[in-house]
């Protein structure tokens, strides 16, 4: 149950971190692409200002060449026009609708047979307007040039083509999508960053989970151990055993103490020591004798190992173990021994026990999934422990001899 728990709090916390991956993706697409529109949006009305304020100011400069001769007007205009990076083509047209000026020369004083502008259609002397010319399609501004005395006088056109205009937006389309795959990549980065210190801060909550929950455990097979040794004080007290009682009573204590200092003494790792000291406690209930075996010690400086798989792996054998010696009601003397040694990048764990043992035909068939001698339902907990070990690149051995026990042992 506890790793069904764990498998979904995995689930829930990976889910949590895909969910959060796609929001903030999918915030920061729909952030540019609003970006992106308001951007266009801006483009196309800096675009219709900026034709109308070059056409202004040519109307304005235009007014001071009246004593000009075309060929001075031609020179001063395109020394103007060299200036204007962002208008492809200024025409002047008279009254006569001839070209007096044009940024392509060759049409310079030829008649101009496009679009006349009626300025009366408007409240100002200008407008802007999209139009097809003999460069293809084009945003246009017409400016009405009136003389002296106000009389209307031609008009000047300040085109942006269509292609420019579409260039421009394609740099910004793509300056957009530059912008857009950093923040997104920087932002995955962030995300793994965040995804690693939660998933940290989340194995060291596990861990506390486990710790605690074997604790309970421990608590519960304890209580169970001292509610029997209850039943035998009050038996003593009752037929007047006092000096017996008072002694038992201490030899308990003492025996309990050691226990619990020679377990948290050797296993640094307070989830695993619990899950021990757990386990001590169910063997008393079940009338095995618990041998933590000389020189049991388990650093965690030594190898890195989550506290998940180390009580999974150590508690499904020791259960595995205290079953078999249950199953054996013809011994009086049972014992069943754990070492746990560890140095640099290793760890050995030795469970031993004086169960019924494994015959030889079945003890290929142990780890095989849904395999027991048990009864129905049974035949997980090995091969789980097996594929366990096999994930964190370890192994598992048996040996074993029937009538005598069998011994269990993990290298990782």
């Amino acid at each position: 149950m506890g790793k069904k728990k764990l498998g979904n709090l995995n689930f829930i916390r990976k889910e949590i971190q895909r969910t959060q991956l796609i929001l903030i993706i999918s915030i920061t697409i729909l952030l540019c692409l609003g970006g992106l529109f308001i951007n266009l949006s801006q483009n196309n009305k800096m675009f219709t200002q900026n034709l109308q304020n070059t056409a202004e100011l040519i109307t304005r400069l235009y007014s001071f060449t009246k004593d000009y001769s075309q060929e001075e007007l031609c020179k001063y205009m395109d020394n103007v026009v060299q200036n204007l990076s962002d208008v492809d083509v200024i025409s002047i047209v008279d009254l006569d609708n001839i070209r007096k000026y044009h940024t392509n020369s060759d049409l310079i004083n030829s008649k101009y047979d496009g679009t006349i502008p009626d300025f009366n259609l408007y409240k100002s002397n200008y407008y802007t307007e999209t139009n097809i010319g003999p460069s293809g399609p084009q945003l246009r501004t017409y400016y009405a040039v009136y003389d002296q005395d106000g009389n209307y006088n031609g008009f000047i056109i300040t085109i942006c083509l269509k292609t420019s205009i579409s260039l421009i937006t394609t740099r910004i389309l793509i300056l957009f999508l530059i912008v857009t795959l950093l923040a997104i990549l920087i932002e995955i980065v962030i995300s793994g960053i965040l995804s690693k210190i939660i998933k940290k801060e989340f194995l060291a909550f596990t861990e506390d989970f486990e710790g605690t929950k074997f604790l309970v455990d421990s608590m519960r097979a304890n209580n169970h151990d001292f509610t029997n040794k209850l039943h035998v004080i009050l038996g003593l007290v009752q037929i007047g055993e006092y000096e017996k009682a008072i002694s038992y009573i201490q030899n308990i204590s003492i025996i309990q103490r050691e226990t619990i200092s020679k377990v948290m003494n050797s296993i640094e790792n307070p989830s695993f020591a619990a899950l021990i000291v757990g386990k001590i406690a169910r063997a008393s209930e079940c009338n095995v004798k618990f041998i933590l075996s000389e020189g049991t010690c388990f650093k965690s400086s030594d190898i890195v190992l989550p506290s998940e798989a180390l009580v999974t792996i150590t508690g499904n054998l020791i259960d595995n173990a205290l079953d078999s010696m249950n199953m054996d009601t013809s011994k009086t003397e049972k014992e069943l021994s754990l070492g746990i040694y560890t140095r640099p990048d290793e760890l050995l764990i030795i469970v031993k026990d004086t169960g019924t043992g494994i015959p030889e035909e079945i003890k290929d068939k142990i780890f095989e999934n849904g395999f027991s001698t048990k009864g129905e339902g049974r035949g997980i907990g090995l091969y789980h422990t097996k594929q366990l070990i096999t994930s964190l690149g370890g192994k598992i051995t048996v040996e074993s001899q029937v009538g005598i026990g069998t011994c269990f042992m993990v290298n990782l």
